[in-house]
């Protein structure tokens, strides 16, 4: 058996090759049977890809954190550096539908798994958030190996009888769980009133709740990569965009060389209903300034696949205001216009934004105002429920105050004109 090659495969059934060479490259190669490409950027071929091809996409199905990493690597005795040594140890279950094994495992080739796990105490769930900053992805939890991408610290598990379950026999994970990030006040409740906020105004979002074990709060977020139905699980294959253009994870910000809001939209040209994709991501990319979120870059636009030819923006995600916090950066990931300050936007930047990803000025210009209405009566008629909801009346008011000013702020800019 070749311990430098692992078996690649999408819904359990392989679909290639990655090998690690002995200079330490990567290829790829698809086998003669692929019916399905992995990505966008690594279209069916006989030709083997190699490292400047392939490198992007595989190094995007795992953690960011070069801490996380590291505590990966000494766990399992493998480089926190070598995309392939960390894929052998946690590549079992990843983002979408992509999965990898050693080449004497068997194939399972089921389009769905029996949903099934074990159930785990508060006490035991209490003690492993806690340790997530020292043992990520709840690293050995009953043995548990599966990657997720992103900095946060952050877990995957299952949802069983509405309780959250550790999986077995297979079972993909169905849910990710996001406690709160350490220094930064109430990100658990920033992120729910966002998503909340985003869907009560006709935005795709998974679903989501916030739970609470002792003092810990946390995001229970439903992953929109899995469908459960008659405790069943189907995978879903997706990509986020920085994968899905050939873009490294670590140039996932326009200003480090990564995609843009022209890159974003010119991608959704290829899907299957572009309009309507076009459409979806122009609400996103005004939402997202609206709400105060800096942090939209690359990673967190996404692809979804029903098959090759069928594919389409996925359900956003990862929306949190960020300009809430005085220490983050005011500086967006992708840039409107000419401009990367939030603050420095004006009508002008919005309409060169048009101009360079094609559509059309007038109507987002429309679409600032009906969002900013729509935002602003949802965010005051859901005052309430998100005080009960998070038990913080002092934060649920100063949170909706920050965002209906941010929204003042730039419909002034727009009367000014």
């Amino acid at each position: 058996m070749n311990e430098k090659q692992l078996s690649v495969r999408l819904y359990g059934i392989q679909v290639g090759i990655l090998e690690q060479t002995s200079m330490g490259d990567l290829t790829f190669g698809y086998d003669p049977t692929a019916k399905q490409a992995i990505s966008f950027s690594l279209p069916l071929r006989e030709q083997v890809y190699h490292s400047k091809d392939c490198e992007a996409f595989f190094d995007g199905l795992l953690p960011e954190s070069e801490k996380v990493k590291k505590i990966i690597g000494n766990r399992y005795g493998v480089s926190p550096n070598n995309i392939f040594s960390l894929l052998k140890v946690i590549g079992r279950d990843c983002a979408g539908a992509i999965s990898f094994h050693s080449l004497s495992d068997p194939e399972t080739g089921q389009d769905q798994v029996p949903l099934s796990g074990r159930i785990v105490s508060e006490d035991e769930l209490y003690e492993h958030i806690r340790d997530l900053p020292k043992k990520p992805l709840f690293l050995d939890f009953d043995g548990l190996r599966f990657s997720l991408a992103g900095v946060q610290d952050k877990a995957a598990v299952c949802l069983i009888d509405n309780q959250i379950a550790l999986p077995q026999n297979n079972c993909p994970t169905t849910h990710i769980l996001k406690p709160a990030i350490p220094g930064y006040e109430n990100t658990v409740e920033n992120e729910y009133i966002c998503l909340e906020t985003a869907a009560q105004i006709g935005l795709s979002i998974p679903k989501k709740e916030i739970r609470k074990i002792k003092d810990i709060n946390f995001l229970l977020i439903e992953r929109y990569d899995r469908h459960i139905q008659n405790n069943f699980v189907k995978r879903i294959h997706q990509e986020d965009f920085c994968q899905a253009l050939n873009i490294p994870s670590y140039r996932k910000y326009q200003s480090d060389g990564g995609p843009g809001f022209s890159d974003c939209f010119n991608l959704l040209n290829n899907t299957t209903t572009p309009v309507l994709g076009r459409t979806m991501l122009a609400s996103a990319v005004v939402y997202n300034y609206l709400i105060g979120n800096m942090d939209a870059h690359g990673k967190n636009f996404s692809l979804l696949y029903q098959n090759d030819s069928q594919f389409g923006l996925s359900p956003f995600y990862d929306i949190v205001c960020t300009l809430f916090y005085p220490n983050l950066s005011t500086k967006m990931a992708m840039k409107i216009g000419s401009c990367y300050k939030a603050m420095d936007v004006y009508p002008r930047h919005w309409e060169d934004l048009c101009h360079k990803v094609g559509y059309s000025y007038p109507a987002l210009k429309r679409l600032i105002y009906t969002q900013s209405e729509a935002m602003m009566k949802s965010l005051d008629s859901s005052r309430e429920f998100y005080v009960e909801l998070t038990r913080d009346h002092a934060f649920v008011d100063k949170f909706i105050e920050f965002i209906n000013e941010n929204i003042s702020r730039t419909l002034k800019n727009f009367e000014m004109v």
